[in-house]
């Protein structure tokens, strides 16, 4: 692996000299023209064109994001998570690394280790994030191997230009993508040396990912090794979708919500909303892509047993290395300081927080409640591609006219909502579930209205009930 490495560190220096090469070439006809006739020829603009989609293909990128990694969020005090610190620090000692660790608690059902160096290339900080749920789910030394496993990126197999094949991978796979489309002759040939590079380097990476599962393993046993490994390709589909559709927008909308209490909550075996549920099937099921550098769950599992195929052990947890569920938590929200949240639960999410927040999104709009009728409904749906001027949002979107569609049907549903509000009803909220509104034993879905609405069967009659029942409300 360590020569196969060092092919690739010669491959590199070749990429990016063949590079700044086609770019000089492409560059230098436009530039004689321009010197001895004053014009550009049509040879001249497509030279330049070439050049300008190989230099944006291959800019830069992530610099900006490396350098101010953590800038705005401050790493756990050492003080409240010492136990925490310990089994990092620890690791680090018994891999002959001694320099400082921080400690950063992050959103995925991931971990990660990024190293600072000085100009000689020696380490002086490790910035290690670990994920919220990764607390939840794996026990102590099923979390110690996700760690070990990071170390080991930098220091199994005596390997240091791991991280490097990573990041190089991902700069050229972004070139790849960019050019993918360009049929100019120079970007055809930058392309295939890309996926040249990415081919030999797939099998390194490969390697790294098995080197650092059995330096986890040497270091926690096999059994916690592929417990971690397992758990977390199970719960990342549902933690993730939970994320994006319920925690993340409640968050957004000013709420402090019990986050592991929610995540069970969505995690029951109940019906979800249409769009969470197809995020997760989606998950679930994403094909491996061309690059992945990761192997499959079933081949990092036979590597630590031949012949064992994945098993899903029984959840966790390791919350007391953080004083617990309470006090995990509320470091988690110590990074949204600087936004104003009021502490709530799932239960009373929806009258508190979620509530006032719709009402005042259309207290002021064309579409306030009490002067639009809710039996419009039907027909705003039917017309929902002529809504999108009155409805898009104030900042530029590039979205496909299926998209706008979307967009347009999300709004008219939360309308949907406002009206009900309007009218009496208040709005119940179940983690993965669709919004319902409530008014003593009457239950509506907003989100049911719109698809009765899409396939014809919702009439405005049906609609005009509400609409006289407000003025007795």
């Amino acid at each position: 692996m360590v020569r196969r490495t060092h092919l690739l560190l010669a491959l590199w220096g070749g990429f990016w000299l063949l590079t700044s090469s086609l770019m000089l070439v492409l560059l230098w006809l436009p530039l004689a023209q321009l010197h001895s006739r004053s014009t550009l020829a049509l040879s001249g603009f497509v030279s330049l064109l070439a050049a300008l989609i190989l230099l944006y293909a291959c800019r830069p990128r992530g610099w900006k994001n490396a350098k101010s990694l953590n800038k705005n969020t401050p790493p756990l005090a050492p003080e409240l998570a010492a136990p925490l610190y310990h089994m990092v620090e620890k690791l680090g000692r018994q891999l002959g690394i001694a320099a400082p660790v921080s400690l950063y608690l992050i959103d995925n059902s991931t971990a990660y280790m990024h190293a600072t160096r000085d100009w000689r290339g020696k380490i002086k900080n490790l910035n290690v994030g670990i994920g919220l749920p990764l607390l939840g789910t794996l026990s102590e030394a099923e979390l110690g191997s996700v760690i070990a496993h990071e170390y080991g990126h930098f220091f199994a197999g005596k390997l240091p230009l791991g991280p490097w094949v990573y990041r190089t991978r991902l700069r050229l796979i972004n070139a790849v993508t960019d050019i993918d489309d360009s049929a100019f002759l120079p970007e055809i040939l930058l392309r295939r040396f890309a996926r040249w590079f990415l081919r030999l380097s797939h099998s390194v990476s490969r390697e790294q990912e098995f080197a650092a599962d059995m330096l986890a393993a040497h270091g926690f046993g096999v059994i916690a090794t592929r417990a971690a490994l397992e758990k977390i390709h199970l719960i990342t589909p549902m933690w993730s979708a939970y994320l994006e559709y319920e925690l993340h927008p409640a968050i957004q909308r000013g709420a402090r919500l019990p986050v592991y209490d929610g995540f069970r909550r969505f995690c029951k075996p109940n019906t979800k909303r249409a769009l969470v549920q197809a995020a997760i099937h989606y998950a679930i099921n994403r094909l491996a892509a061309e690059f992945d550098s990761h192997p499959s769950l079933a081949e990092r599992v036979n590597a630590l047993t031949p012949g064992a195929k994945p098993a899903y052990p029984p959840l966790a947890d390791c919350l007391h290395l953080l004083g617990g569920e309470i006090n995990a938590e509320n470091l988690w929200y110590a990074q949204y300081s600087e936004q104003k949240l009021h502490g709530t639960n799932w239960d009373n999410f929806g009258t508190q927080i979620l509530q006032p927040a719709i009402e005042r999104a259309y207290a002021d709009s064309w579409m306030n409640p009490a002067k639009l009728a809710f039996s419009d409904l039907p027909g705003m749906v039917r017309g929902a591609d002529d809504l999108w001027d009155k409805i898009r949002p104030d900042q530029v979107t590039y979205l496909s006219p299926q998209g706008k569609r979307n967009y347009v049907l999300a709004a008219l549903e939360e309308w949907a909502t406002a009206c009900l509000i309007y009218r009496g009803f208040n709005a119940k909220v179940s983690p993965g579930q669709a919004v319902s509104m409530e008014r003593g034993e009457q239950v509506v879905q907003p989100a049911e209205l719109i698809i009765a609405a899409i396939s014809g069967t919702l009439k405005s009659a049906f609609l005009k009930q509400f609409d006289s029942s407000a003025e007795s409300v």
